[in-house]
Formats: structure tokens, sequence, C-alpha cells
């Protein structure tokens, strides 16, 4: 036996003891760590300071929540590349030697597309299969282009779900992540069907402090961006006519079960409500050009303005 067959070996029997310990799917461990690997070939690679990390694995490495469990990594980089370069640099970073973790990546698999999934920007997804010993772990990756992340990207050290190094990355801002998953709903209104948007910006409110200055200005160099303009009343995201609306109920409920949120008790109207105390304010006051300096604290809300 091998060093990687005995390691891929040690590994599974390391994820699925972690899986019954934590009550999460050994398959849902078995994707995480196939991600975590690849961001930590690609942390080494040519690569590290072209990509910075967004999405569910975001929330991760900020160490804010493990809860909600995702499939994919989405990146964005500041300028266009073609598939065919993505490509490449998903082949790359498939051959980039590390310390032994049981995995292997096949650079044979590597395919690209172009995406536009209910977005007025456009991206590239790359696919790609990944194999711990006779175990399958699918790969995708989401890479978006030309955002602006406000404040500046920050480096942060990706949590490891066993041992080993761990991937340094450069990470959006919570304050941008934020921007975009609301400029989203502004965009698709009803044909809004990311349920993943709203708790992922219910979740960092209710767990995150943040200055209203910081956000004002990455929710307006986002929708700028994005050629989409701050509504002047609450979009219907945030009233009684999304979370009123049987479709909407009915596919929150079914991103719960799905993402066995079971801490998650709140309805579809209880989230859209936070929200709105949440971002409304921000919305309005850069409408009217009104100064709005406050701080928001999980349990308090905006405070009293300075």
């Amino acid at each position: 036996m091998d060093d990687k067959t005995r390691m891929a070996k040690s590994v599974h029997a390391r994820l699925l003891n972690k899986a019954r310990e934590s009550g999460r799917p050994f398959m849902e461990l078995l994707q995480y760590y196939g991600m975590e690997k690849f961001l930590l070939r690609m942390s080494q690679s040519d690569y590290a300071e072209e990509f910075i990390l967004k999405g569910a694995l975001l929330l991760r490495s900020t160490g804010i929540s493990e809860i909600r469990p995702t499939r994919d990594i989405d990146l964005s980089r500041e300028t266009d590349q073609s598939i065919e370069q993505l490509e490449q640099m998903a082949k790359d970073c498939c051959l980039v030697e590390v310390e032994e973790d049981g995995l292997t990546f096949d650079p044979e698999t590597v395919t690209g597309e172009e995406i536009r999934e209910e977005q007025s920007y456009k991206g590239v997804r790359i696919k790609f299969l990944g194999m711990l010993g006779n175990a399958r772990i699918p790969m995708q990756i989401d890479i978006g282009f030309g955002d602006i992340v406000s404040p500046s990207p920050l480096w942060v050290e990706y949590p490891v779900l066993l041992d080993g190094d761990s991937p340094e990355l450069l990470a959006y801002t919570l304050e941008s992540a934020i921007a975009e998953k609301y400029q989203a709903m502004v965009y698709l209104d009803m044909a809004n069907s990311r349920m993943k948007d709203f708790y992922d910006i219910w979740y960092l409110m209710h767990n995150q402090s943040f200055n209203s200055k910081e956000l004002q200005k990455a929710i307006a160099l986002t929708f700028q961006r994005r050629k989409t303009k701050l509504p002047k009343v609450p979009p219907t995201a945030l009233t009684e006519v999304f979370y009123t609306d049987d479709g909407k109920i009915t596919q929150w409920k079914a991103f719960k079960r799905k993402a066995d949120l079971t801490d998650v008790s709140q309805s579809l109207e209880e989230v859209v409500k936070d929200i709105s105390d949440f971002i409304w304010p921000l919305n309005k006051s850069l409408i009217q050009e009104m100064e709005f300096d406050s701080t928001w604290e999980p349990e308090k809300g905006w405070g009293k303005r300075n």
C-alpha cells in the first residue's frame, strides 16, 4: 500500500468519525475536504493573488458559520479571462504538490462553461473530478469578474477539517458579500429563488457588528458596478408581496430542509422583516443623500447615530 492509498484510507475513516460526532452527512464533509485541499493547492500556486474567495466558503473562512452547506467554490477575479485560460488555471492547480492528503484532482476532467444564471453579470463555471481513494468528489468553481470589493480584500486562513496546512487566501469582506446579495434581491425581484442569500444576510446580521458607512459604500459600489439602480421604495424582496407568496414560502422551507438548517425556526416573513430593518435604512439614506453614521449590533440593531 503506497502513501497516498494509506492516507486516503486514514482520511476516509477520520471523516466518518467526524460525521458521526457532528451529525453532519459524510458526503458533505467529504466535499468540504475536497474543496479545502483544492484551495490549499491554489493558495500555493502562481494564481494565489489573482482570485478572491466569496460565497458560502467565505463565511467558513471568517469563522462565522459552518452551518450552511455548499458544494461549490465561489471566486472573483478583477479582470475577465477566457474559459480556456481558467481551465488551464484549474489544471495547473490540480497538479500543485502539497503534503500528502490522500487526494487526487484529475486535470484531464477539467471543463469550463459560461454562466448567466439569474444574474446581470457574466462568469465562468469550472468542473472537474477529485478522488479520495475510490470516493469521487465532483468539484465546481464559479468565477465572477470585475466586482469591486469594499473595504479591500483581506488575507484569511481557511479552517481545516482535520489537520495539515491552512490555505491562505484573499477573501471578500462581509460588507461586499452583503451588498452583492442585496443587489441580487433587487435585480431578480419575484424571480429570486436564492433563499441562501436571505439566510446569509439574516445570519450575518445576527452574528456580526457592522459600520453603516462601510456597508453603504459597498452597496453603492456594487450597484454601480452591476448597473442596477438603488430602489426608491423597499424592493419587492423586502415586502409582504414576497414573504406571503406561496411559492416563496415553499422555496424557503425547501431550502432549510435541504440545507439541514436545524437552527433556523424563523419563517420567511420573520427573516425578510429582519433583513429590511437591517438594510433598508442604508438604502434609504443613500437615496436621500442623508448622513447615516451608526453601528449595527446583533442584539440592538442600528444604534444611536453618531
